[in-house]
């Protein structure tokens, strides 16, 4: 059966636009550029030429690998358009498609090609893969507006903003009574209503959380308007921060002011005599990884899945799979440690510190000095985490384990205190033959001091594949870590 479907909708609730087209034969692949044609033809848009050609290459791609008859096809392509950008999703049901090779790939490798998918990273802001599981795999492709478009009256909103002016005007600052409306605003124009720390859409708890100091907010005003946001949430656990909530209003992006916010936020951190800041970088965004590493932190960690699945990034990244965060760390009040690191762990653990210019001396703990297994659950991200103080029997440890598995967690954390354990090889041998595996080093987590992590997947959602890293030493640590994961993979089944 040979089909056309045109659907057109209007969704105000989010402001966009939107578009469908369906296709089941080759012959219709022009209607969906001249949708393209059309759409362009309404914006008043100037940039949207290299959009087009980016279209037209994902197109043949996906067309010549996803089905060997061009009558058989199943191709689905829905254009978002939106106040300052468009995103086209091109959906298809056919042949399965590896994208590991591009998403593992650094960014530099990525341009260096000029050919077929590498072609249009050039092309346009943003190309993302999302894994539909049973329907199939989408591609997305974003490109910015050089004129945001007022969709309510269907013509140019404003002028674009001048970077020389908008700099020259701007106010970045720490939190003020009043703010909390305009933080709001601004997370929704980021975000809609897909990000999960949702004390952030609710004006008076964004100005609770900053009074009673476990948020500082940092914001950048353009004369009147609240265009930036940045924040430190303060942990109940220890002396650190983590950095987060991170936006600024789209018609205001690449000029600056996300790195003004970002040293205003490491500036004041150290006023109020935080010993360490640490971001959760999203590891299907290597910008932020890369905005975390010009800012001298170190990373230290990559733990999967700790991101929400139903999460959008500025409406530009979605994703069916949870891939998880590169942790990375700035630390303020620097000391050498006394630890006791377990012999498989060793090396890779001591390759941090290195990075962080830490001295570490190796002791065996006399005494344990807390006794303890405790158990935390977060249901904004869907994981549990065991923290393990002290030696534990294989009774005591199921015992907390377990439940957590049937919980239906997507990741189960096992964070390990590295001052005090005795046996602490015997801890790792036993977490390894239940399926945990190496995550990194999180400094200061608790009671100021130092964890290992291990993670333990509990979920099809998670996809390891999808997890990008931007700088070698990320690289290396992911190598590390799936090499892990499959030994101890096939280690666990061997003792089930």
């Amino acid at each position: 059966m040979l089909y056309l479907l045109l659907d057109i909708f209007k969704s105000r609730s989010i402001m966009q636009d939107s578009i469908e087209i369906k296709i089941s034969n080759t012959a219709y692949t022009p209607f969906i550029l001249s949708a393209f044609n059309q759409i362009q033809a309404c914006l008043f848009q100037t940039n949207l030429a290299p959009l087009k050609e980016a279209l037209d290459i994902l197109l043949n791609n996906v067309i010549k690998h996803a089905y060997e008859k061009s009558y058989e096809i199943d191709l689905r392509v829905h254009f978002h358009i939106f106040s300052c950008e468009i995103r086209i999703d091109v959906e298809d049901a056919g042949l399965p498609f590896d994208f590991t090779p591009y998403l593992s790939q650094t960014l530099d490798q990525k341009y260096q090609e000029h050919t077929g998918l590498y072609r249009i990273y050039e092309l346009v802001d943003s190309l993302v893969y999302h894994d539909l599981a049973k329907e199939g795999k989408c591609l997305s492709l974003t490109q910015e507006f050089n004129l945001c478009y007022d969709l309510k009256n269907e013509s140019v909103s404003l002028p674009k903003y001048q970077k020389v002016d908008v700099l020259k005007n701007l106010k970045v600052r720490t939190f003020l009574i009043g703010d909390g409306d305009g933080i709001a605003k601004l997370i929704y124009k980021n975000y809609n209503f897909s990000y999960y720390k949702d004390i952030f859409y609710i004006p008076h708890k964004v100005r609770e959380a900053n009074l009673d100091k476990s948020v500082t907010s940092i914001v950048a005003y353009y004369h009147k308007d609240l265009i930036g946001h940045f924040a430190l949430l303060k942990s109940q656990d220890s002396n650190i921060a983590e950095i987060g909530v991170a936006c600024v209003d789209p018609r205001f992006k690449r000029m600056g002011i996300m790195n003004l916010m970002f040293d205003t936020l490491i500036q004041t951190a150290k006023d109020e005599g935080l010993a360490a800041i640490y971001g959760e970088a999203l590891t299907m965004h290597p910008f932020s990884q890369k905005a975390n590493l010009r800012h001298k932190m170190i990373e230290s960690a990559i733990s999967l899945g700790i991101v929400p699945s139903s999460m959008e990034i500025e409406k530009s990244i979605k994703t069916a799979q949870k891939s998880g965060a590169m942790i990375a760390y700035l630390l303020f009040k620097p000391f050498n440690r006394v630890l006791n690191l377990p012999n498989l762990y060793k090396n890779e653990i001591l390759k941090v510190y290195k990075r962080a210019k830490l001295e570490v001396s190796m002791i065996s703990p006399q005494k344990e000095i807390r006794q303890e297994l405790s158990i935390s659950i977060n249901t904004m991200l869907n994981s549990g985490t065991i923290i393990i103080n002290s030696s534990f029997k294989h009774c005591d440890f199921l015992r907390v384990f377990e439940p957590l598995r049937h919980e239906q967690v997507d990741m189960i954390f096992a964070d390990i205190n590295l001052h005090h354990i005795k046996d602490i090889n015997s801890i790792i041998n036993e977490l390894n033959k239940l399926g945990f595996f190496y995550s990194g080093l999180l400094f200061e987590y608790y009671k100021n001091e130092d964890y290992l992590r291990l993670q333990y997947i509990n979920s099809l959602k998670i996809d390891i594949r999808e997890v990008i890293c931007y700088s070698d030493d990320a690289n290396e640590m992911m190598r590390f870590i799936q090499k892990d994961y499959q030994k101890v993979s096939i280690s666990s089944l061997k003792t089930s």
